[in-house]
C-alpha cells in the first residue's frame, strides 16, 4: 500500500478565496477554495468514485489522507458533498481532499478541488486515474499533478472512461452536446 507522505508548510499566500490549478491531472485548470486547505504541499493516493452516491456508499474503502476522486457526477450538490464529508468526519477519517470534474457551489467548508477540466467525459486525465495512483498537489505553485502513465491508459483500448446515460430526452442531448467549461472561456 502506498504510504501518505504530507510536506507542512505554513501557507504564505491568501489562505481564503479561490485559486486556479493546473497540471497533469488538469490541464485546463480546475478552481480549489483555498480556505479548505491546511498545507499548501501534500501528495496521497487516490480513491476513485463514478459519483457522490457511490462514494457516499463506500465510505469503508477510504482511508486519512486519501484523495477521493469522483468523477462523471455532473454538478455535485453542497448537500451531497456535506453528507460525504460528514459520513467521513462520522467514520473517523481525516484529512480528505475531495477533486472532481463536477461543478460545485464553492459553499463546502472541505478540502474540494472541482471543475477539473478537461473532464471524464471529453476523455480527460481524470478518467483514466485509478484507486492508489499518487496524486500531488501544490497551491503555492498553483500545480495538481498525477503520477501514473495517463497517456498510456488513455492509448489503451483495455481502458476507456465510462458513460453517463440519462435515457432518450433533454439530458441525453445536452450529455451529448456539453463541452470543457474552458471551451467558453469561462476559465
Amino acid at each position: 500500500m502506498t504510504q501518505f507522505t504530507q510536506i507542512q508548510r505554513q501557507t504564505a499566500t491568501a489562505s481564503s478565496g479561490f485559486a486556479i490549478l493546473h497540471g497533469s491531472l488538469a490541464p485546463e485548470g480546475c478552481v480549489v477554495k483555498l480556505d479548505g486547505f491546511s498545507v499548501e504541499v501534500f501528495d496521497g493516493p487516490a480513491r476513485v468514485f463514478g459519483s457522490t452516491d457511490e462514494a457516499l456508499a463506500s465510505v469503508s474503502r477510504v482511508r486519512s489522507c486519501d484523495i477521493v476522486i469522483i468523477r462523471q457526477d455532473g454538478e455535485i450538490t453542497a448537500a451531497g458533498l456535506e453528507a460525504f464529508t460528514d459520513a467521513l468526519e462520522d467514520a473517523g477519517i481525516e484529512r480528505v481532499t475531495v477533486i472532481t470534474d463536477a461543478r460545485t457551489s464553492g459553499n463546502e467548508n472541505a478540502a474540494i478541488i472541482g471543475h477539473v477540466a478537461p473532464g471524464a467525459q471529453a476523455r480527460g486525465p481524470i478518467a483514466y486515474v485509478n484507486d492508489d495512483d499518487i496524486i500531488h498537489i501544490d497551491i503555492a505553485a498553483r500545480r495538481i499533478d498525477v503520477f501514473a502513465d495517463i497517456e498510456l491508459r488513455r492509448a489503451s483500448k483495455a481502458q476507456k472512461p465510462g458513460k453517463i446515460t440519462f435515457g432518450a430526452g433533454a439530458l441525453e442531448k445536452y450529455a451529448r452536446m456539453v463541452t470543457s467549461v474552458t471551451n467558453a472561456g469561462m476559465l
